[in-house]
Formats: structure tokens, C-alpha cells, sequence
């Protein structure tokens, strides 16, 4: 079971102190995930702002950091909302994610536009793909795609933030891809409240999971997490215990 550490999101600050931003907060938030177990990393990189950007200087610096700061495999984000909506900018962007810290896998949220020729693109420069997958909709939109049979896995996050609802959504929609026969490893996360639901439902499923500061800011008892370390940790322990 892979278990995958967020470091950070779109959370902000307010609403963690933890949150990485630059280059080497991500590589101190990565190295404590590695050591509490986790075998991969997702990031958001920002720009010197605090903004999400999509900007090669500050996407390779902030890969090469967690890479070499956890050994791990580090991916990225290709959030459409990182370039207010501009799908040839994007293109753009990403063609320069080239050379030895490009990243190793970027996440396609299947329901944004230009998503086909991003995969293309990617897959052009050797970049693994990750499918983020929301909703049963999603499922179909991805069984549609020219890209579906080459993903690395698909992200199953139901951004549903009641418990219940976020556990039926992932399972419908996890349902859908198998119907679709998108044979791809499914990683199931929530958000907020429903990430340890989303997550223990997954876990007993044998399917792999994420946790992380991009996703939730507290642990299962409820309490504050002092940071990715501590959340990755108690998933670990959660899927020990299932």
C-alpha cells in the first residue's frame, strides 16, 4: 500500500504555521514524511509570493529540494487555477519542466480543459501521470481521454466535505473506473473532516492512500497536527492497524 504525503496546497498559512512554501521548508516537510513512511510526494510549488505558479525556475527548484531532501519520487500539481484559466499558458509552462529535477509525475485534474494535449506533453518530457479523479463523472471523463490507459495511478478525491458523502462519492466513482476497466492503482484522499473517513475506507479496500497539510491540518483524535511528519505517521498507523 503506497501511501503519498501533500505537502501543502492551497492551504494557507492561517490556517497552518507549517505550511511549506519555499524550496527548503518543502524539503524539511518532505524528509519528515519520508521518515514517518511515506514512499511519495505531492506539492504545490509557489513563486516567491506565496502563490501556486506553475513557473519552471520555481517548479524544478522546489522538485530538486524534495527530492533530494527525502529520496522519494516528487510530483506536482497542473492546476488550471495556477494560470488563472489559460490552458496555452499552461502548455507553455510545463514545456520547460526539462532536465534532471524535472519532476518524476504530475497530477491532471480530468475535469479541466486542454487535459489531452497536457498528458501528451508530459508524457513527451517523461513525466508520469496522475489522474484526479472527483466524481463518477470524472470516471467517465477519464474512460473518454486519450490518456486513461497511461496513468500511474488515479487520485480518487471527492472533494465532498461531509464524511458520508466523500466515502459514497470515491466508492461510485472507484466503482465507474473499474466498470471502464481503468485497471490504473487508485490512491483515495479527502479533505478536511472527511480525510481519515475517506482514508479508512480506502485502507480496507487494500488501496493506497494520501495525507497531508494540502488536505487536512488535524489528526483523527481531532487535534491540531504539528505538521506532514505527524499526519503521515498516523496513516501509517492507521493502515497497520486495518
Amino acid at each position: 500500500m503506497l501511501i503519498q504525503a501533500c505537502l501543502n496546497g492551497s492551504t494557507t498559512r492561517a490556517e497552518h504555521p507549517a505550511v511549506p512554501l519555499t524550496p527548503a521548508e518543502l524539503a524539511a516537510e518532505a524528509r519528515a514524511s519520508a521518515a514517518a513512511g511515506a514512499e511519495s510526494v505531492h506539492l504545490h510549488p509557489r513563486d516567491p509570493s506565496g502563490a501556486q505558479t506553475l513557473i519552471p525556475d520555481h517548479v524544478l527548484a522546489a522538485v530538486a529540494a524534495v527530492r533530494a531532501a527525502s529520496g522519494l519520487p516528487a510530483g506536482v500539481t497542473t492546476g488550471i487555477w495556477t494560470v488563472d484559466g489559460d490552458t496555452a499558458r499552461r502548455m507553455s509552462l510545463v514545456e520547460r519542466w526539462t532536465g534532471q529535477h524535472r519532476p518524476d509525475f504530475a497530477s491532471i485534474n480530468v475535469n479541466e480543459p486542454g487535459t489531452d494535449a497536457l498528458a501528451d506533453l508530459l508524457t513527451s518530457l517523461g513525466i508520469e501521470i496522475e489522474a484526479g479523479v472527483w466524481t463518477v463523472e470524472d470516471a467517465r471523463l477519464l474512460g473518454a481521454s486519450s490518456f486513461g490507459g497511461r496513468v500511474i495511478r488515479v487520485l480518487l478525491e471527492p472533494v465532498d466535505r461531509s464524511p458520508d458523502g466523500a466515502v459514497a462519492t470515491a466508492a461510485e466513482a472507484s466503482a465507474e473506473l473499474a466498470r471502464l476497466g481503468i485497471g490504473a492503482p487508485q490512491l483515495h484522499h479527502g479533505y478536511g473532516v472527511a480525510t481519515w473517513d475517506v482514508m479508512r475506507a480506502a485502507v480496507a479496500k487494500g488501496q493506497d492512500i494520501r495525507v497531508g497539510l494540502e488536505d487536512t491540518t488535524v489528526l483523527p483524535d481531532g487535534s491540531v497536527a504539528t505538521g506532514n511528519g505527524e499526519l503521515v505517521a498516523a496513516a501509517v498507523q492507521l493502515a497497520r492497524e486495518a
